[in-house]
C-alpha cells in the first residue's frame, strides 16, 4: 500500500470545527521592514548521532509479541504489513507532503524488508536511519525558511497555497519542495500580520521560531527514534493502539490518577504543533468555554516571576511543553491559541488558573429548564466515570420530584469511559437484560444488560449526541434507540466501537533493566443487540441537526487502519416501535426550524464547510485579499453573534471583542432538543388517551 492518503486524515480527531460564535475579530498591522535578529543558528553538524540503546531490543521484542499474540486483530508480519508501517511512519512525519520527494518516499518502501526485520528480529538499524533522515530533512527545511526571511517576499502576488496537502501527491523534485517551503513562509508572515503584527515584527518572531525549532532538533534522543518506529508499527494495526515510552507511561499514569493539578487538557504533538486532543470535564480548560479540541497551543506565558514573556512553543518537544502547561493549584498561565476553521486562521489568548482536577468535577448534573412555561429536565453526562450510575440515579430522582414532563440526556462531547458504567447507567432507563454485546479477539461474545430491577425514570426521553460522542456514549445511545426507549437527535456519533487495555512492558524479573514503557492496544469490539457494530458507523440520530463538525475529517472512518464495521448474530429483544412518533416529531421539527435564524446560520455554515472540503481550499498569499476575506468573515461572525445575543435576551455588540467575559452562545441544539422532548411527551399522552378509549 503506497503512501496515498487521499481519503484519510490524521491520527486522533483531524477535525474541521465550524467557526465559533464567540471567535475573535482581529485587526491587521502595518507592512514591510526587515530586521535581522542576531541569534546563534544551529548547523547540521549539531544534530546528534542516534542509535538503539540496550533496552530498546527487549522493548521491541515484547511489543511485537503483544501485538501479534494479544491484539483483537490478527497481525501478520509480512512485506505487505511492512508497507503499512512505512505508510503510517510517513503519515505521522510528512502528512502534508512537504518534507520528501516522491523518489525519496519510493526509496523508503524499497526498505520494506528492513522494516520487517525491525519488527520480527528487532534489528533496529534502519528505523534509526529513517528517523535521522527525517530530522535532517526538517533541519534543511528550517534553514531554507530562515533564508527566505533574509530577503523580500511577494505579499501582493497571485500565488496560492493548498490548505490540505494530504490529499495531493508528493512533489517530484527538490525545486518543487523549495517553492512550497517559500509559500509556507509567506503564509506564516501573512498570518502574523493579519493578527496585528507588522511585517518587521512577523519576520523577527518567525526567525526566533524557526531557530528554536532547529535547536529542538539538535536535542533529539534515541528514545524519540525508537518511539517513532514502534508507534508507526502500532498505528499500522489500528489507530487506538500505541507504544508509550517510559517517560510517557509515567505521565499517562499520572493523568489517569484520581487527581492532578493543571488546566485539564489532554495534549499531543502534531507535526511541529502541540494540539489539544480533549478537555477534561470540570477543568479550568473546559470551564473557560474558550478552548476546543484541536486548538493548537503556539505560545505560553508562565506568570511565575521569572518567565513572564510569551514563549513561542511551535516546534518544541511535547515533553517540554507539558510541564509549562501544568503547574501548581492557584497559579496562572496564559495560552496563545491558534484555531483553524476551514482554512481561516485566528489566534487569541486565554488566561487560566490551574486547579486540582478530580473525577468528581465531571459528575453528571441535571437541571430543570422552562420551555414556554413547561418543565423539561436536562441531564448532562460528560464522561463515564466510576460510580456515574449512582450520580445519574440521584439526579433523575431530583427531576422526578420536580415533575418534569420530559428529559433530554445530553451526551455531546462525551468521549466515553468505563463500559460497566455505560451498562449500569443505561439500566436506569430500561428494564432489559440484554442491550450490548462484546466480542473478544478469539470470537467469544458476551451479552451484557441491565442487572437491577426497575428504572429511575420512565418518561419521555430524548438523547442529544454529536460527532464527538464516542465509545461508551455510543453504547448507551444505541441501546436506548434499539429498544425504542428514546429518540436520538443531533449528529451521528464518532464510531469508536473498540475496547483497549494498557500493559506495562516491564516484568518482575527485570531486576537490572531500565524501564521499558508500556503499550495500549485493542482487545475487543462492541456490537448492538441487533448485531451491528458501533464501529465506523456510530449511532445515527432519528432526527438530524445541522452538522457541527465535518464528517470528512472527524470520525473513526477517517482514522488510518480503523477496524472495519461488521455484523454478528442479533439477540432476541422486544422494542417499542418509535417510527410513528419519529415521523411526527420530524415534521414538527422541520416546521419549527424553517424560520429559525440560528438554525439557518448553522445550516449555512455546514453547507460552506462541505463545499470547501469538496472543492479543496486554496489559501491566497496576497495580503490584501486575505484582509478582505478576514473582514468578510468578521462581519458574518458579528451578525451571527448578535443573533445569538438576541436569542439570549442580551444587547447586541458592535464588535465581537466587546462580548462580556464568559459569554456563551445560545445553545440552539439543546433548545430544539427540549422542544422535541415536549412534542414527544404530547404524542405519548395522546397515544395513551387513545389506548384508554
Amino acid at each position: 500500500m503506497k503512501y496515498n492518503k487521499n481519503n484519510v486524515f490524521g491520527y486522533g480527531w483531524r477535525k474541521l470545527i465550524l467557526p465559533s460564535l464567540i471567535g475573535l475579530a482581529l485587526s491587521c498591522g502595518p507592512v514591510y521592514a526587515v530586521e535581522k535578529v542576531k541569534q546563534t543558528v544551529p548547523t547540521v553538524k549539531d544534530l546528534p548521532e542516534l542509535s538503539a540503546q540496550h533496552n530498546h531490543s527487549l522493548s521491541c521484542k515484547r511489543v511485537s509479541s503483544f501485538f501479534t499474540r494479544s491484539h483483537y486483530k490478527e497481525v501478520i508480519l509480512d512485506k505487505k504489513f511492512a508497507d503499512k508501517v512505512i505508510d503510517s511512519y510517513l503519515y505521522e512525519n510528512d502528512r502534508m507532503h512537504s518534507l520528501f520527494t516522491q523518489s525519496e518516499i519510493d526509496d523508503m518502501y524499497a526498505h520494506a524488508n528492513d522494516v520487517l526485520s525491525a519488527m520480527t528480529v528487532c534489528r533496529l538499524d534502519y528505523p534509526f536511519e529513517l528517523y535521522s533522515s527525517v530530522i535532517k530533512r526538517k533541519f534543511q527545511r528550517l534553514r531554507y525558511y530562515l533564508s527566505v526571511l533574509d530577503k523580500p517576499v511577494d505579499l501582493a502576488g497571485s500565488d496560492t497555497l493548498d490548505s490540505d496537502r494530504s490529499k495531493l501527491p508528493a512533489l517530484k523534485t527538490q525545486t518543487e519542495l523549495e517553492h512550497l517551503w517559500y509559500k509556507l513562509v509567506v503564509n506564516d508572515i501573512i498570518k502574523l500580520m493579519l493578527n496585528g503584527k507588522s511585517e518587521e515584527k512577523a519576520r523577527e518572531l518567525l526567525r526566533k521560531r524557526y531557530t528554536n525549532q532547529l535547536r529542538i532538533l539538535t536535542e533529539s534522543k534515541s528514545e524519540d527514534a525508537f518511539s517513532a518506529f514502534e508507534n508507526a508499527f502500532a498505528h499500522a494495526i489500528d489507530p487506538h493502539t500505541s507504544y508509550l515510552s517510559p517517560d510517557d507511561s509515567a505521565k499517562f499514569m499520572d493523568e489517569m490518577s484520581l487527581a492532578m493539578e493543571g488546566i485539564g487538557a489532554v495534549l499531543t504533538k502534531e507535526d511541529d504543533y502541540v494540539k489539544i486532543v480533549s478537555l477534561i470535564p470540570g477543568s479550568p480548560a473546559e470551564m473557560s468555554k474558550k478552548l476546543k479540541p484541536n486548538d493548537y497551543i503556539i505560545g505560553i506565558r508562565q506568570h511565575d516571576g521569572k518567565n513572564n514573556k510569551m514563549l513561542d512553543v511551535i516546534g518544541m518537544r511535547l515533553e517540554d511543553v507539558v510541564p509549562m502547561v501544568k503547574g501548581k493549584k492557584g497559579s496562572k498561565v496564559t495560552l496563545e491559541i491558534q484555531r483553524d476553521t476551514g482554512g481561516k486562521i485566528t489566534t487569541f489568548t486565554v488566561d487560566l488558573v490551574r486547579s486540582r482536577i478530580r473525577l468528581e468535577d465531571s459528575a453528571a448534573k441535571a437541571e430543570v429548564k422552562d420551555v414556554g412555561g413547561r418543565k423539561v429536565g436536562v441531564l448532562t453526562v460528560k464522561s463515564f466515570y466510576v460510580n456515574l450510575y449512582q450520580d445519574i440515579d440521584k439526579e433523575l430522582k431530583k427531576l422526578n420530584d420536580e415533575n418534569v414532563e420530559a428529559v433530554v440526556l445530553d451526551l455531546r462531547f462525551n468521549g466515553g469511559g468505563a463500559l460497566n458504567e455505560a451498562i449500569l447507567s443505561t439500566g436506569l432507563f430500561i428494564d432489559n437484560d440484554a442491550f450490548v454485546q462484546v466480542r473478544d479477539g478469539v470470537g467469544n461474545v458476551a451479552v451484557r444488560g441491565d442487572i437491577t430491577p426497575g428504572v429511575s425514570y420512565n418518561g419521555p426521553l430524548v438523547v442529544l449526541t454529536n460527532r464527538l460522542s464516542a465509545s461508551a456514549s455510543e453504547i448507551m445511545a444505541a441501546a436506548l434507540q434499539d429498544l425504542g426507549r428514546a429518540v436520538i437527535v443531533g449528529d451521528t456519533t464518532f464510531g469508536k466501537g473498540t475496547v483497549q487495555q494498557s500493559r506495562p512492558l516491564d516484568r518482575i524479573f527485570d531486576y537490572n533493566s531500565e524501564p521499558l514503557g508500556s503499550i495500549h492496544y485493542t482487545i475487543a469490539k462492541f456490537y448492538r443487540i441487533n448485531g451491528g457494530s458501533t464501529q465506523i458507523k456510530g449511532v445515527q440520530p432519528d432526527i438530524m441537526f445541522p452538522k457541527m463538525i465535518s464528517y470528512d475529517i472527524v470520525g473513526e472512518e477517517n482514522e488510518p487502519n480503523a477496524l472495519e464495521w461488521d455484523v454478528i448474530s442479533s439477540v432476541k429483544y422486544d422494542s417499542k416501535n418509535m417510527k410513528g412518533y419519529i415521523t411526527e416529531l420530524s415534521s414538527l421539527h422541520d416546521k419549527r426550524i424553517k424560520d429559525n435564524e440560528l438554525f439557518r446560520d448553522l445550516t449555512k455554515a455546514e453547507q460552506k464547510m462541505r463545499a470547501e472540503y469538496q472543492s479543496g481550499t486554496k489559501i491566497s498569499l496576497n495580503l490584501e485579499e486575505r484582509k478582505k476575506e478576514r473582514e468578510k468573515d468578521d462581519a458574518e461572525l458579528l451578525e451571527m453573534v448578535n443573533r445569538n445575543l438576541k436569542a439570549s435576551g442580551k444587547p447586541s455588540v458592535s464588535n465581537v471583542k466587546d462580548l462580556p467575559s464568559g459569554y456563551e452562545p445560545f445553545d440552539s441544539y439543546l433548545d430544539e432538543s427540549m422542544r422535541i422532548a415536549l412534542d414527544l411527551a404530547d404524542l405519548e399522552k395522546k397515544n395513551l388517551a387513545t389506548v384508554k378509549k
